[in-house]
C-alpha cells in the first residue's frame, strides 16, 4: 500500500488504562477533519491477560472522504506489538 505520514498528539491516562492519539497534521488530514483513535486496556477478571478495545473517531472532510476500515490493520499492528513488549516485559 501507499505510505502516509501523520503527525499525532498522543495522551496516556493510567488510572483509565488509555491511550488517545490524535491526528494533528499530514496526509490524514487531507481526509477528515478530525480523527483520534483511543486504544482502552482493561484488566481480565481473572487476572490473566488483558481485554483490548479499540475507539475510532473521525470527521471526514467531504462525502468522498472513505471509511477508514483500512486504519483497523495499523490497530492490530499496535496492539500486537504491545502485547509482546507487555510479556517481555513480565
Amino acid at each position: 500500500g501507499k505510505t502516509l505520514v501523520v503527525r499525532e498528539k498522543t495522551t496516556y491516562d493510567d488510572e483509565t488504562r488509555t491511550i488517545l492519539h490524535s491526528a494533528v497534521g499530514g496526509d490524514l488530514m487531507n481526509d477528515y477533519k478530525k480523527f483520534d483513535a483511543t486504544l482502552v486496556v482493561n484488566p481480565k477478571a481473572d487476572g490473566h491477560g488483558s481485554i483490548v478495545k479499540w475507539i475510532i473517531e473521525y470527521e471526514k472532510k467531504n462525502e468522498d472522504s472513505p471509511v477508514p476500515i483500512p486504519y483497523l490493520a495499523l490497530c492490530n499492528q499496535i496492539t500486537e506489538g504491545l502485547n509482546s513488549h507487555l510479556c517481555a516485559s513480565e
